[in-house]
């Protein structure tokens, strides 16, 4: 019988003490050393994870994925990049380049590709002037495009990134320009491109062989990741060490930006924790368009393809709160913006999740304005409170409730066993009592 009870109490621990471990592991956001740091799903730009990803920071020569973006709009493969003197002497000699000369011409191909592996400063210099006409234009154009890719937090001086006190962006921004990029096949083959060959051109003899500086790309590494799409790593001291990394699993396309690590390899240490944890604490989650429109009371005016968002582990789907907003109101269409969110998410993931649209059909809005017209915003309904709480109190309760459900089966047990223990005692006492009254009344005659 003691046996049976300690085997029994035995294993209620372990299971608490699994739960216990499991609630544990369901919440393991990266601890990152970088300043800043910006984790973004490629195909739908939700933000799963962030640190500081707004701060306005120098990026070094991450700068170049812009450059390399334009570069590729702007001509063919085999356009001839002539360099000039500014593009050539306007690069200090300490810095990155190619030792390219003035009067040297490239391809744009290998203008690109000095510009992106080795990360050339000479050669961004020359596909900025091959593609605006100046330095000046070029710029112009990087801002302007750092715009249209909702980059609101960057502002672009030289094509190169070498320190300038006005050449600021953010994690996040640089994460949205390079989702943006990564739309462009003739970008991707520059930016997945690990080695390449420049073969003699009209002012250099020999041919050159650049590779990438990112270290992930490369399969003696012990940073190599076997999906990894492309990337592109720079340092300054303003800037320290900064790396843009895209990488697939699964079909599942990721993009993180790191900012101001103090040394190289915490730069790697924080992409390959960020990956970890993208591509093991999420799940997705489809949202339908119909289920969308059902809960604002309208009906959609055309099929919808559902939204698909991703919550981390820990995070439940009662979460998730919409806002509804109406953008247009006409005879013609119906729109509805649904900005989708989660509260109580502090430290697992970044609590916008985005934005959908949906077209209704055109009637029964008129009660969403207000007597002036103005579109006014309605919210679903409020969270349930343990989707509030921030990820250590949860951890907390989970651990709390584990321990209670296992004392309270453990003592159930226990008073099971001495109730039994107690009644077989009571039945062997009354047996023997019994048994004894039957002798002294001697043979029962029949």
């Amino acid at each position: 019988m003691h046996k049976k009870l300690i085997s029994i109490f035995c294993a209620v621990a372990l299971t608490a003490i699994t739960s216990i471990s499991a609630a544990a592991e369901t919440i393991a956001p990266p601890a990152l050393q970088a300043q800043a740091a910006c984790l973004m799903d490629a195909t739908t730009g939700q933000v799963l994870f962030e640190k500081n990803m707004d701060t306005q920071l120098p990026p070094a020569s991450i700068t170049k994925i812009m450059t390399v973006m334009l570069g590729v709009e702007s001509g063919s493969w085999t356009d001839t990049v002539t360099m000039s003197h500014d593009a050539v002497y306007s690069v200090p000699r300490n810095s990155s380049h190619i030792a390219l000369q003035e009067g040297e011409q490239l391809t744009l191909e290998q203008a690109l590709m000095a510009t992106m592996l080795p990360s050339a400063n000479d050669a961004a210099n020359g596909v900025a002037e091959f593609s605006a006409g100046s330095m000046e234009a070029f710029v112009q154009k990087m801002n302007e495009r750092a715009a249209e890719c909702g980059a609101t937090n960057t502002h672009f001086v030289n094509a190169n990134g070498l320190d300038d006190p006005q050449h600021l962006t953010t994690a996040h921004d640089m994460a949205l320009i390079t989702r943006r990029a990564m739309q462009s096949e003739e970008f991707m083959r520059v930016f997945g491109t690990a080695e390449y060959v420049i073969p003699p051109t009209n002012l250099q003899t020999e041919a050159r062989n650049i590779g990438a500086g990112h270290k992930m790309m490369f399969n003696f590494t012990k940073y190599y990741d076997s999906g990894i799409l492309g990337g592109k790593s720079g340092y300054t001291p303003e800037a320290g060490h900064t790396l843009v990394t895209a990488v697939e699993h699964d079909g599942r396309r990721l993009i993180a930006v790191v900012m101001n690590a103090p040394k190289n390899a915490a730069m790697y240490e924080d992409t390959v924790a960020l990956f970890s944890y993208g591509f093991g604490a999420f799940t997705p989650l489809s949202l339908t368009a119909e289920s969308l429109a059902e809960e604002y009371g309208e009906k959609l005016a055309a099929p919808t393809a559902p939204i698909t968002v991703y919550l981390a582990a820990g995070v439940e789907a009662s979460a998730i709160q919409k806002q509804f907003a109406v953008q247009q109101d006409d005879a013609e269409a119906v729109k509805v913006d649904v900005s989708l969110s989660v509260q109580g998410a502090e430290g697992l993931q970044y609590a916008k999740l985005g934005t959908a649209q949906l077209v209704l059909e055109p009637h029964q809005l008129a009660a969403d304005k207000n007597a002036s017209g103005v579109p006014i915003t309605s919210q679903s309904q409020p969270v349930k409170e343990k989707s509030e709480r921030s990820a250590p109190v949860r951890i907390l309760l989970a651990i709390g409730r584990t321990l209670v459900i296992g004392v309270c089966i453990t003592v159930f047990i226990a008073v099971m066993v001495m109730f039994y223990i107690r009644v077989s005692y009571d039945l062997r006492r009354k047996r023997r009592i019994y048994k004894s009254g039957n002798k002294k009344r001697g043979p029962r005659i029949k």
